[in-house]
């Protein structure tokens, strides 16, 4: 008898610890679940931010495309420095730099296109199911322009296009970066004596 009280002491337990570390497993896998929820609502929300922020800068015609990649027009690439490479918009006026390697229909030589002028025939054109905006200008300083295409995603990755007679249509990738508003920037504090 001594032995079938020290068997159903254990027994009743083992039975307590089961349902003890059941429980414990229960609310550690819910936790993680919880944790993966919360994660993919922050990524989620980050990304409607992001997209929102591409959005504005290009209804207000303020942004930076900054070139990673040359495409040349028989097929192969080139790799690109965004620092060295970039089309800003701002309002009317607008800035290209870009590396140049294709046929050209010049007499001096042509290795990049460095422009500074005004946009003119600005046309946006949003298509709001593939959240893709298409934008055609026209870039003149006076003595030379360029057609310009851009195709902006709403993530901010684009593709670029340039056109004029001097040379061949040149294809480029990149990604848009905003202009932020002067506005915006924090002022600095004076000392008053």
């Amino acid at each position: 008898m001594i032995f079938e009280l020290i068997y159903i002491k254990y027994s009743a337990m083992k039975k307590l610890l089961v349902i003890l570390t059941s429980i414990l497993v229960i609310t550690a896998c819910a936790s993680t679940k919880e944790a993966r929820l919360s994660r993919a609502e922050l990524r989620n929300e980050k990304k409607l931010a992001e997209q929102e922020v591409v959005k504005k800068a290009v209804e207000a015609k303020r942004y930076i495309i900054k070139l990673n990649r040359l495409y040349f027009s028989l097929g192969g690439m080139i790799d690109l420095r965004p620092r060295t490479n970039y089309i800003i918009v701002d309002g009317n006026n607008a800035i290209i730099c870009a590396a140049y390697l294709g046929r050209q229909y010049e007499i001096k030589p042509i290795a990049a296109i460095n422009l500074i002028g005004k946009t003119k025939d600005y046309q946006l054109t949003n298509f709001v199911s593939n959240g893709k905006y298409e934008i055609k200008m026209k870039v003149d300083n006076g003595r030379n322009s360029f057609d310009v295409y851009l195709t902006i995603n709403k993530n901010g990755s684009c593709n670029v296009s340039f056109n004029t007679l001097m040379i061949d249509i040149v294809n480029y990738s990149g990604y848009l970066v905003p202009i932020k508003d002067k506005n915006s920037l924090p002022l600095q504090e004076t000392n008053v004596i």
